[in-house]
């Protein structure tokens, strides 16, 4: 058969080849880094689409989402004013 396909798997014992019990724990070692990068990029991924998403019923009030351009200054006070005014309408 030849020295690289006698042991189990394909190419002998696994990624550490013939390292006995330092490369079974090697392999769990490099194991659980990939289970660990895998879960932090989830908990990362889902946090950041969870910040861009509004709470429900937060900023759904027409004058308040005003308020915040003409604050932020997106809007100018006329029209923040004529926006009001519609909204009282």
């Amino acid at each position: 058969m030849g020295w690289c396909c006698s042991g189990l798997g394909w190419g002998g014992w696994g990624a550490w080849g013939g390292l006995g019990l330092i490369g079974l724990i090697l392999n769990l070692v490099l194991f659980v880094g990939v289970l660990v990068v895998l879960g932090g990029g989830t908990v990362w991924l889902v946090r950041q689409l969870s910040r861009g998403a509004p709470a429900r019923g937060a900023g759904m009030d027409p004058l308040e989402v005003a308020r915040r351009r003409l604050a932020a200054g997106e809007i100018t006070l006329a029209e923040f004013e004529e926006i009001k005014d519609r909204l009282r309408s």
